[in-house]
């Protein structure tokens, strides 16, 4: 087939342009169910992961069932892998705009701020001083100034109103030059890292692993990829989706259904002092799949090292609050963890440092072979949207060294995430360093100003908040499917990606406007207003910006800098170690999961998973990992599965009148 397609390049491009329109079909059936699902429904999410629900479930319904019948009946029809990993690219960058990466935060927390600046004077003066444009805006800011797109917006339309489309017009023009400069740092980023992290380096890349798996040529003759032949894939998959389908069914019907416990509640055994000071997440866990599945395809120092460091750093709460209180855990382990965050950026720029030099050496000239050209085209999205967010952080007041900052910032979470996914794995992670851009309220207060302290908030929700669903993670990870596409082809599909992201922000925003437009809280009443996580994340500014106009500083308990350079030096050692020493059993990595939600859900999880790698590796060795690697993955798939139908239960007893329950499958 390759051979066939390199001798008519007319039909190779028409199978490309076939592939990109499936995955544009697909990215707007995720646009469209997503704010349905996550919040009008209120169910499990269905985008928000590094192995999203909904594109995973259109590749499915393509390789099992589409794909399959073509072959049979029409053979020149069916998607090759090239193909479907082109299709699925699409579905993965797309993935990022409807939930976490975007839109679930920045719009529901510029609609917030017009209603929060009309009641409060003192914030309105704030506001004024601060002298933003308007259009970032979708009503006028000011004390007691009507905002009717924004209060409309928060709670429902009036009768008779219709959905005020103009008032948004301005922040979409304002914000869009933004976007589209990070989404291309970001492709950039991803572009230039790829050859390094897979070639040079040999990162693991666990994702890709599950995801070439689903989307292989069948042999010669099949209708399905390997994975699908396998009995072990099919029990693995088939078992876990039975067991939550009896969890779902169990729901409405306890008394009838038994359920499977997953998870289980160990507090009264720890009753008793020092051990009640444990956090809860160390005896009440519960297993997810997901990642006991990826966790077997972990490195076995990177899977030892996630849950290790999340129980040693209980047992440091444990002592440290019975015997040298107060401890201020939140603060201590988050400025830890942006220290560590920094020092791993700074390792891995330094191990690919001849790469980058290489990169950007070759950004004025031109000719070479085709990685030439590719790493040319590489380094000028990187260093335009670096330049473009710059520019933009300008003209919105930011001074010239703290807009300096803040692209540095993006830079650093996106390279740090994208390298934590690419050796872990794990579907549900993001930078957490407690909801704020590092070091910012460490400078001296002559330093800031509300513009700079306001749009250090706006940086936390787009790329500390935003890293659960990355743009750098999800381009690696697309650009890196199909390992038979040549540098020209993963230049050219990096560009189609940002294209994607920029009709993706126009589309899928409309239908979260339409949303929450029409939707005061969600269908059973849990949430209310339909986003209120979103709504208030920019109130987290008002108090720091009030007290900066002000001239208050901020203090806290304890030495913040002196836990900022513990967490990079002890990082920094721990990536000394395991370059130096093969079988050194700590990485860095665990650090930037302590006291995190996801570490703390995954914690458990991924000890099953390390824990049954190292016995099949014990005692099977080699040839009983390779034949185990099917099950793993068919757990996940499994899990996969049945948030599908559990998602797609709801909507219909909804679209039927009927009274649901949203089944949690996956960590919120």
């Amino acid at each position: 087939m390759a051979e066939e397609l390199r001798q008519k390049p007319g039909r190779r491009g028409l199978r490309v342009l076939a592939a990109a329109a499936v995955g544009l079909v697909g990215s707007a059936f995720i646009w469209l169910v997503t704010p349905y699902n996550n919040y009008v429904i209120f169910n499990s999410y269905i985008s928000d992961s590094y192995l999203p629900t909904a594109a995973l479930l259109v590749t499915l319904v393509l390789v099992l069932a589409v794909n399959p019948l073509l072959r049979w009946l029409r053979p020149g029809l069916a998607f090759d892998r090239s193909q479907t990993a082109i299709a699925l690219a699409i579905m993965l960058v797309a993935s990022v705009l409807p939930g976490h990466g975007m839109l679930r935060g920045l719009p529901y927390s510029l609609a917030d701020i017009p209603r929060r600046v009309s009641a409060d004077r003192r914030l309105a003066e704030a506001y004024k001083a601060m002298d933003l444009p308007p259009g970032l805006f979708p009503d006028r800011i000011g004390y007691q100034a009507e905002t009717p797109a924004s209060d409309w917006f928060v709670t429902d339309l009036p009768p008779g109103k219709h959905v005020p489309w103009s008032a948004w017009a301005g922040p979409l023009v304002s914000w869009g030059p933004f976007l589209a400069a990070a989404w291309l740092m970001a492709m950039g980023l991803s572009l230039i890292v790829l050859p390094q992290w897979r070639r040079n380096e040999r990162l693991a890349f666990p994702l890709l692993t599950v995801q070439e798996a689903l989307i292989d040529d069948p042999a010669e003759g099949g209708l399905l990829a390997p994975l699908f032949h396998s009995k072990g894939f099919w029990i693995a998959a088939l078992g876990v989706l039975g067991l939550y389908l009896l969890a779902g069914a169990n729901t409405y019907d306890p008394e009838s259904v038994p359920a499977v416990p997953l998870s289980w509640d160990l507090q009264r055994l720890f009753t008793e002092e020092p051990w009640y000071y444990l956090p809860s997440h160390i005896y009440r866990a519960r297993i997810y799949f997901l990642f006991v599945g990826v966790a077997f395809f972990m490195p076995s120092r990177i899977g030892f090292s996630i849950w290790f460091f999340v129980i040693a750093y209980a047992l440091v709460r444990v002592v440290w609050t019975a015997y040298f209180p107060p401890y201020n855990e939140w603060g201590i382990v988050a400025d830890q963890r942006s220290g560590a965050m920094v020092a791993i950026a700074l390792v891995v720029l330094w191990l690919g440092r001849k790469h980058w030099a290489k990169v950007m050496g070759g950004l004025l000239g031109r000719g070479g072979g085709e990685e030439r050209r590719r790493d040319r085209r590489a380094g000028r999205m990187f260093l335009l949207g670096c330049a473009g967010m710059f520019a933009w952080l300008l003209w919105v007041g930011v001074p010239g060294g703290w807009a300096l900052f803040y692209v540095g910032f993006a830079f650093v979470s996106s390279l740090v995430i994208a390298r934590i996914v690419a050796e872990t794995g794990l579907p549900f992670i993001r930078i957490d360093t407690g909801y704020k851009t590092p070091f910012v309220k460490m400078a001296p207060l002559s330093w800031l100003g509300p513009v700079t302290i306001w749009f250090s908030t706006v940086i936390a929700i787009l790329f500390e908040l935003g890293s659960r669903v990355s743009t750098a993670v999800m381009g690696t990870h697309a650009l890196g499917l199909d390992r038979r596409a040549g540098p020209r082809s993963q230049g050219r599909l990096a560009l189609g990606l940002v294209g994607v992201l920029l009709v993706g922000v126009v589309f899928g925003g409309a239908v979260h406007l339409w949303a929450s437009y029409h939707n005061r809280s969600s269908i059973d009443g849990r949430e209310q207003p339909l986003n209120a996580w979103g709504v208030g994340l920019m109130r987290l500014s008002d108090a720091d910006v009030k007290a900066v106009r002000a001239g208050q500083g901020f203090q806290t308990t304890y030495n913040q800098p002196a836990q900022v350079l513990f967490g990079g030096g002890l990082a920094g050692v721990l990536y000394g170690l395991c370059m130096l020493l093969p079988t050194w059993p700590l990485h860095p990595v665990g650090l930037l999961m302590v006291n995190t939600f996801y570490g703390n859900e995954a914690w458990a999880s991924v000890l099953i998973g390390w824990l049954a790698k190292v016995l099949v590796v014990r005692y099977g060795g080699a040839r009983l990992y390779r034949s185990g690697r099917t099950v793993f993955i068919g757990l996940m798939i499994g899990e996969v599965l049945a948030a599908s139908f559990w998602a797609a239960d709801a909507a219909v007893r909804v679209g039927l009148g009927l009274p649901y329950r949203a089944v949690p499958i996956q960590p919120f």
